[in-house]
């Protein structure tokens, strides 16, 4: 079991069964140290670039974080099969766009703030658009669409 840190349309429970197949157990948490940004088709590597315009055309727009010190991402902590966590490194493009990377997670129990171990991808020296990371709509592009081509993917690559 993995513990996984989503943001964007990841911290949705109907975005993690659309990419794994399954529910998982989950918590609110954030990411302190990191900050949200979006990014147009344009500004994602070439090797990337091609089934994201097939699937949206030129329209499409997706979250990412990067490091930032005094910057906080709010999101969703996962607890995720090894197989669930291979489903996400296929749908995120982990290696050709964004990279994997621990953090440390916070969730707040009983009033109480723990620090936890987990995996999440961010992106690296690519041109990106920061946004408010705190307070942000969970999906950028059609929630049914993304959930469609999410399901398909993984129907198809099992």
């Amino acid at each position: 079991m993995k513990l996984y840190f989503g943001f964007g349309a990841n911290r949705d429970a109907a975005m993690i069964k659309a990419i794994t197949g399954r529910s998982a157990l989950h918590l609110p948490a954030s990411l302190d140290g990191w900050h949200l940004c979006v990014q147009q088709l344009n500004d994602i590597p070439k090797k990337a670039q091609r089934p994201l315009r097939r699937a949206w055309g030129d329209s499409f727009v997706s979250y990412g974080i990067v490091k930032q010190p005094a910057s906080q991402v709010t999101g969703t902590l996962w607890l995720l099969t090894n197989a669930q966590r291979c489903a996400i490194h296929n749908w995120e493009f982990i290696g050709s766009w964004s990279h994997n990377v621990q953090v440390k997670a916070s969730i707040n129990l009983f009033g109480l703030k723990f620090l936890v171990d987990a995996e999440t991808e961010h992106l690296a020296k690519q041109k990106v658009a920061l946004v408010d990371g705190q307070h942000y709509p969970t999906y950028l592009v059609p929630k049914s669409h993304i959930l469609h081509i999410a399901e398909g993917v993984r129907t198809t690559s099992t």
